[in-house]
């Protein structure tokens, strides 16, 4: 009975929110590009599953991705984060030295360089673009320096690309590009990822395209991408069951999140099967623990996925850009801080963020009163979601307590438009 009451509740707020001619209330990001040609594509790849240890699909993709990035190459491995660790591998960092970080990142990718050998050196970043900030790696980099890590973080070029490249290289140091938020982002003519030795992006559903779980990495040296061809021809796969639940994940996805009658479908389904549901950082991860997918690469299912999602990718990313204008005009009208398109840029504005008082990141009642959505929260802590607080990095700080950032792809008077059929 206490289910059908939350449905009523859900269906009611509905109704209102309409009337009030709001979009309908919109709580994340997971899953807004899967349509119902990806759920099509994830049932005949779960009945055939005699074909998942097939390498063609996996093959097609990294040359699909490679090419469509401009990268010298790509490998796909089972997750953003086992896509760095390999990244971190291939560069042949010595154990012990440092590795220069945002101080406004994902615990991942602290986990990620602890797991090598490395220490993270935590850098303060600048609040256009909440990118790492050049002065502030200045001062970070030391003899011990063997690589940097510049992000690319809600869908916008950092502000300081060129001059994190150009210091890291006077250093000696290696730049790895975290282009997990940002893929498809264009800065000078070139797709993010190909001005640093290797890129990273992700398949999580949060991200630009979703393949439920997925990663890639690319290279833009022939060694490094030698050295990532090496790695990911050893690395296993899941076993069935784990790729089995990754397929089922791509229906539940659509339930939960994007479903134009999700309001009574989602509490069924999640009764139904929400024990399949994967999220993207269980607690022992946080924590520090290594992921699940720890050294393992993409399937042939989840790339053929990975696969269907890009060739979709360059739509869903023009209707982010659109959709951004309301809340540039919100951010002006309210005077907040909006952030910085970089001249000579293209982002993708996969979130919009934008710098409001604490109580307002505290307390997101009014979006939902006023706007009729409920903004993100990323990032929580310095190292997202890991709870902390990193000392002697003030502008990271304010954006802990003062980011918010609203979603780009949402439902106005029409449900999220799919990309016309090829």
């Amino acid at each position: 009975m206490k289910s059908w009451r939350r449905v009523i509740r859900s269906q009611a707020t509905l109704v209102r929110n309409v009337l009030r001619g709001w979009p309908v209330v919109y709580t994340g990001a997971s899953g807004m590009t899967i349509d119902e040609d990806d759920i099509a594509l994830a049932a005949r790849l779960l009945a055939a599953a005699g074909a998942w240890n097939d390498p063609a699909p996996v093959d097609a993709f990294e040359r699909q991705f490679a090419e469509w990035n401009g990268s010298h190459s790509a490998f796909a491995f089972a997750s953003g984060r086992v896509a760095l660790a390999a990244a971190i591998a291939a560069l042949d960092l010595s154990a012990g030295g440092e590795v220069v970080v945002p101080a406004y990142t994902c615990v991942v990718v602290a986990n990620a360089i602890r797991a090598a050998g490395l220490t993270p050196v935590f850098a303060d970043i600048e609040l256009e673009t909440y990118g790492l900030d050049k002065d502030a790696l200045r001062g970070a980099m030391s003899s011990r320096t063997r690589a940097v890590i510049v992000q690319h973080l809600y869908g916008f070029v950092a502000r300081d690309l060129e001059s994190v490249v150009e210091i890291a290289r006077r250093g000696g140091a290696c730049v790895i590009e975290d282009c997990a938020q940002a893929t498809g982002a264009v800065y000078r003519g070139r797709k993010v990822g190909g001005f640093g030795d290797v890129g990273i992006f992700s398949g999580d559903p949060s991200k630009p395209f979703t393949c439920i779980q997925g990663g890639v990495a690319t290279a833009n040296d022939e060694a490094v991408g030698a050295r990532l061809a090496t790695i990911r021809a050893a690395a296993p796969v899941h076993d069935a069951a784990a790729i089995a639940q990754r397929l089922r994940n791509v229906e539940l996805n659509y339930v939960m999140h994007k479903d134009p009658q999700r309001w009574w479908k989602a509490e069924l389904a999640w009764r139904r099967r929400g024990g399949d549901y994967l999220y993207g950082m269980p607690p022992a991860e946080i924590a520090g623990a290594p992921p699940a997918d720890a050294g393992l690469r993409m399937a042939a299912p989840i790339a053929a996925l990975a696969a269907h999602q890009l060739r979709k990718l360059d739509h869903y990313n023009d209707r982010r850009r659109s959709n951004a204008g309301r809340w540039a005009a919100w951010c002006r009208d309210h005077n907040f801080d909006g952030p910085l398109t970089v001249p000579g840029s293209e982002p993708i504005v996969l979130r919009y963020p934008a710098l409001v008082t604490p109580a307002m990141k505290r307390d997101l009642r009014w979006a939902y009163r006023t706007l009729g959505v409920v903004p993100g929260t990323w990032f929580v802590s310095h190292l997202h979601p890991a709870p902390g607080i990193l000392p002697g990095v003030p502008n990271a700080t304010r954006a802990v307590e003062q980011c918010i950032n609203f979603p780009t792809l949402y439902y106005e008077d029409r449900w999220i438009a799919a990309p016309p059929a090829a």
